[in-house]
């Protein structure tokens, strides 16, 4: 409740600054800036009602939307009074340093508060949804000559809620999947956010993906359902007993803490799964001795983990696998193209947090996921399908 009071308050500072930066302005541009700002005010106390006087299971994938949908308004919010903050703290501190009384940065302040706006109203309605294709070569050494050239393809952290509204743009990630007919399927977990109920009927839509040699997955730290407010661990047992039936039914061959055997081109490959639970900065992991001791020796073998950070853990273990596949960081949904890929927050926050990483002869890829969490907004972190293919040196 308290940030719902918070973000009110930060709102009417915003349209108080509003009103004394816009007295000397035109007519037009005060009827164009009130009437942005009024639209804006309507909405997050839309948003607020409906959180606040929904009586329904939270989880349930309308309200879960909902959430994010508020998050990016509160981030937005925050931002613009933020700007507003220093810029008034600032030209105070300056005006003392020089003695004199210094104006405010009133058109800069409206210019940047407008670009902004543009930024995240993009972000929401066009950048999130706009799913692109990453093509990534792996060369692996002594790998069977029959697995050059497979084509896995890797997708992370749906998110499923997140679609809400939009589960059109989720086919249509279905069919770029199948488009490119791959080999194998991967996907490194986080289907739902706070509970299993967010999954809906998506399983209709995900099961229509199709790979020659089989789609396998795990589960997040997210899909356990401790996100959920009202989690017990009869509600936990609920969610992963209801998640692993969805997800099966979604077509994938579910692994945990377990290693299965599939072929390509009459070539084994060993794919084991490892679980995650936990929150951030307390993440776990599990039984990587029980899953790898598995894994036969002299095929080629494959880990999917959800957490990249679980890849130095199982650095620790012989049988690790030379290729390992993980999501997790989203890339914080928000970074900056750059020459080379993107700068993002999150390579602040996590050792691996997009692409390719390499020690010696092993290697881990690292997608910054489809789905949003925590604000529905993707920054120039746009979803993505990875398609990795298979070389020999």
């Amino acid at each position: 409740m308290w940030i719902f009071v918070i973000l009110l308050l930060a709102d009417i500072y915003i349209f108080l600054r509003l009103v004394g930066d816009m007295k000397q302005r035109s007519k037009a541009l005060q009827a164009l800036v009130f009437t942005v700002k009024a639209i804006q005010s309507l909405v997050l106390l839309w948003l607020i009602i409906k959180l606040v006087s929904f009586k329904g299971e939270f989880a349930d994938p309308a309200n879960a939307y909902r959430y994010i949908v508020f998050g990016a308004l509160a981030a937005l919010i925050i931002t613009v009074g933020s700007l507003y903050l220093v810029t008034s703290i600032g030209t105070r501190l300056l005006g003392r340093i020089m003695h004199r009384q210094l104006g405010g940065l009133v058109l800069t302040n409206i210019i940047i508060s407008g670009v902004l706006l543009i930024l995240f109203a993009d972000s929401y309605f066009r950048q999130r949804l706009d799913t692109g294709l990453v093509r990534q070569d792996i060369i692996i050494s002594n790998i069977d000559s029959r697995l050059e050239g497979m084509k896995i393809v890797l997708i992370s952290d749906l998110h499923l809620s997140s679609w809400h509204g939009h589960y059109d743009r989720l086919e249509r990630v279905v069919s770029a999947i199948n488009a490119e007919k791959p080999d194998m399927l991967v996907n490194t977990g986080d289907f739902i956010t706070f509970g299993w109920q967010e999954f809906g009927s998506c399983d209709t839509i995900l099961r229509k993906a199709r790979a020659v040699s089989g789609a396998f997955a795990i589960l997040g730290n997210h899909d356990d359902g401790t996100y959920h407010p009202g989690y017990t661990q009869i509600y936990g047992q609920q969610c992963m007993t209801m998640l692993s039936e969805k997800v099966a039914s979604s077509g994938y061959t579910l692994l945990s803490d377990t290693t299965v055997l599939t072929e390509h081109n009459g070539a084994k490959i060993a794919i084991t799964g490892i679980v995650t639970h936990g929150h951030h900065l307390n993440m776990r992991y599990g039984n990587f001795d029980k899953a790898l001791d598995l894994v036969p020796d002299s095929v080629f073998s494959l880990l999917l983990i959800h957490d990249p950070d679980a890849w130095d853990v199982a650095a620790q273990y012989d049988r690790m696998p030379p290729l390992a596949l993980a999501g997790h960081t989203h890339g914080m949904q928000a970074g900056l193209p750059w020459p080379g890929g993107r700068v993002s927050p999150a390579s602040f926050y996590h050792k691996y947090w997009r692409g390719l990483y390499s020690k010696e002869d092993n290697f881990l890829y690292v997608t910054t996921g489809m789905g949003t969490i925590g604000m529905a907004l993707r920054i120039f972190m746009p979803p993505e399908i990875v398609v990795i293919t298979l070389k020999s040196k």
